[in-house]
């Protein structure tokens, strides 16, 4: 037995940005990363299941999607893929069993998977969600894969990833001049924990050589442990994320060796269809090679608050303003950003 799916979101809104100190305001509409797919699997006998899904990125805004963003020492585009064509987003063919699921694709590894669950929100500009937390780093990025997610033992899961080095070096097997021995493989382990509502995740990476940065002849790595709670009415969790020789080379972060960062969200539905929430990211012991604060004391902090209402089972609707302040001195930066839009699953 065969199926297939067609599944996806459109979603987007109005946003009004302010940088303080900057004449005028950014007002503009945007799209929340909607994206469509199909998905299916095949009955192979004996437990055993053929799976896949492509899934594509899609813009009721136009353009790209990406979203720049302004922070002292410059702007980058934090969220923004480099990927062409279909499947823009986890995109992968695999077996899933009683030994567990392996998958080969375009696809997150253990990072991705996790610095997002935090993330409850639905926004362009990274100020009006975690977007700086879950930004783009040369590990938490789509990338061609081979994936393994084990069986639940417990409330436990286990998964891992290996990118090899030739899909990141760009290597086109008909072209010899384009072969490369560096080795820039990309490994990814993740152990999670989910019962009663409750849940833990820790996630690590190695990039060797990958990270595209000025320093990116050296390996970096990435690490995000979290603790929550998700069961109706409330969510909570706090997060800690640390990632050295990671960042990408548009990112805000690009010139620092270190980040160090936590992040909290708390939920409530006040009634059924009315949910309310807010959320707060920390960056400090932000420092270049030399040890050299970034923005000038190495820290930001970001702030969002705001609701969503349920129209129905798969229409929701979303009002928030988030805030972030950066920086010290001469590099002190300061904006804001009121996002309003409208969400519907199919």
């Amino acid at each position: 037995m065969a199926d297939v799916i067609l599944y996806g979101q459109i979603k987007g809104g109005v946003e009004f940005s302010k940088i303080k100190d900057v004449d005028g305001t950014v007002t503009q509409i945007v799209d929340y990363g909607s994206r469509i797919g199909f998905k299916g699997h095949e009955d192979l006998g004996n437990g055993l299941q053929a799976i896949w899904q492509l899934e594509q990125k899609v813009n009721i805004g136009g353009g790209n999607g990406s979203q720049t963003i302004t922070l002292p020492g410059g702007a980058g585009t934090v969220n923004a893929s480099t990927a062409s064509g279909f499947g823009t987003r986890d995109s992968f063919i695999g077996l899933r069993g009683n030994f567990g699921q392996v998958t080969v694709g375009y696809q997150h590894n253990a990072i991705g998977y996790t610095n997002d669950k935090l993330d409850i929100w639905e926004y362009n500009n990274e100020y009006a969600g975690l977007g700086v937390f879950t930004r783009a780093t040369a590990l938490n990025k789509r990338s061609t894969s081979v994936r393994y997610v084990s069986p639940d033992f417990g409330g436990f899961t286990v998964e891992g990833s290996v990118t090899p080095s030739d899909n990141n070096n760009g290597a086109d097997a008909s072209n010899p001049d384009t072969y490369s021995n560096a080795s820039k493989s990309i490994y990814s382990l993740g152990l999670h924990y989910k019962n009663a509502g409750f849940f833990a995740d820790v996630a690590g990476g190695y990039a060797n050589k990958a990270a595209t940065t000025t320093n990116g002849t050296k390996p970096g790595h990435q690490i995000v442990a979290q603790v929550g709670y998700d069961a109706q009415p409330w969510f909570a969790g706090v997060a800690y994320q640390n990632t050295k020789r990671a960042e990408l080379a548009d990112s805000v972060f690009a010139d620092a060796k270190t980040v160090n960062e936590v992040a909290g969200t708390v939920a409530y539905n006040v009634t059924e269809p009315l949910r309310v929430k807010a959320s707060v990211g920390y960056g400090f012991g932000i420092k270049e090679e030399d040890g050299t604060k970034l923005f000038g004391n190495g820290r930001y902090i970001q702030g969002v608050v705001g609701a969503d209402y349920a129209l129905s089972k798969r229409t929701q609707a979303n009002a928030q303003v988030g805030y972030v302040q950066a920086g010290s001195g001469d590099e002190k930066f300061r904006a804001g950003t009121l996002s309003v839009g409208l969400k519907h699953k199919f």
